[in-house]
């Protein structure tokens, strides 16, 4: 555990903030949807919608409902979810000013993610989540935006969340994610652009003390991509790879490569190795990763996401700065590309600053965004 920590730490420490780069406006409003539960959804695909709530109760259940159609796969329901989406509660609320102090809300975020459920104790190698955060993340930017100098009690839209203002999709493992969002887009299409009614006990219900615990959420989610979470490298080994570098095998299908450690030298400075090309799309600034991470002399504390409980983790274009090497290695790269990374005790840091263990890093590239 110790040393899967000092490899979160190392993956983190060069990350830098991203700011939020996305427009203010709110989209056109020559493309207005109405919908079957009344909701206005303004705005064309692609662009920050606007939502019109009527003022009526909230549906009981789950309500999904297909705005426009994709023809790309069909999403699993395990798969890792590349959105754009807008997240708004059905109940108005005063401003921000109006609110009291120690509303959340209009305070600081939580300081956990209150999207998505908690990973599990051993998962590989963690990073913090890109700044786009997770599904339903109260923002600080959102809060801010709300106007200061209002002094109307009315209540208002509130809008606690989007991935459009900040400039970039955002990816989420469907099982890591409020059961709303689960339930309302496994099945769905690549492409489409969906309108969820999510009722308290499939939002955040069960969270105490949550902003949105009572809340009735409406999302409007446009799925750019799904991505196998059991997926692995495909394409073309790489001949000739450098000596010392443990042998990897592919896995049978779903599972995790395997590494021998046989032949393989401990590096004494860190370094990471393209070793199969990849035939996919060009890489993006974002990448999704399956990863196995073994200690040297022999292979052992394995750690992978390809363990069932685990998920695929995302990179942003900043936090492969974490990992010596890795961003050149995969510069000009394309989807199903392998590296493999060779962390030196140096660099694998116990606490009190004394050298650790070195570690190998398996890293398969499965999506890209």
């Amino acid at each position: 555990m110790r040393r899967r920590q000092a490899l979160a730490a190392l993956i983190v420490s060069t990350a830098l903030a991203l700011s939020a780069c996305g427009s203010d406006d709110d989209g056109g409003d020559g493309d207005t949807a109405s919908t079957d539960l009344g909701v206005e959804v303004s705005g064309a695909p692609g662009e920050k919608p606007t939502l019109t709530i009527p003022d009526e109760d909230p549906p009981e259940d789950l309500q999904i409902e297909v705005l426009d159609e994709g023809d790309g796969a069909e999403v699993g329901e395990n798969d890792v979810v590349v959105a754009n989406y807008l997240g708004q509660t059905w109940v108005p609320r005063p401003p921000a000013s109006e609110l009291p102090p120690e509303d959340p809300a209009a305070t600081e975020p939580p300081a956990e993610d209150p999207a998505a459920t908690e990973p599990p104790a051993d998962a590989p190698a963690e990073t913090t989540p890109p700044a786009e955060g997770d599904v339903g993340g109260v923002t600080t930017e959102d809060t801010a935006s709300a106007d200061p100098s209002a002094d109307s009690g009315e209540a208002e839209p509130y809008v606690f969340d989007n991935s459009y203002d900040r400039g970039s999709a955002a990816s989420f493992s469907l099982n890591q994610v409020i059961p709303g969002w689960k339930d309302g887009l496994a099945g769905q299409r690549v492409g489409s652009r969906v309108l969820l009614s999510i009722p308290p006990d499939q939002g955040y219900g069960t969270q105490e003390g949550h902003d949105l615990q009572n809340d009735t959420l409406v999302f409007v989610v446009e799925i750019v991509d799904s991505v196998d979470p059991t997926a692995s490298a495909s394409g073309e080994p790489v001949a000739d790879l450098p000596a010392g570098l443990p042998v990897v095998t592919d896995g049978e299908e779903g599972a995790a490569p395997t590494l021998d450690f046989a032949a393989a030298t401990p590096p004494e400075a860190s370094d990471s190795t393209l070793v199969v090309t990849g035939d996919g799309e060009e890489l993006g600034p974002n990448l999704v990763v399956n990863m196995v991470q073994a200690s040297y002399p022999d292979g052992a504390d394995v750690i992978t996401t390809w363990d069932e409980g685990q998920a695929p983790l995302t990179l942003a274009a900043e936090q492969l700065a974490g990992i010596p090497g890795l961003a050149e290695a995969l510069t000009g790269a394309s989807v199903g590309s392998r590296v493999v990374s060779r962390i030196s005790a140096v660099d694998n840091a116990n606490p009190d600053g004394t050298e650790g263990l070195p570690l190998v890093l398996v890293i398969d590239v499965i999506g890209s965004y």
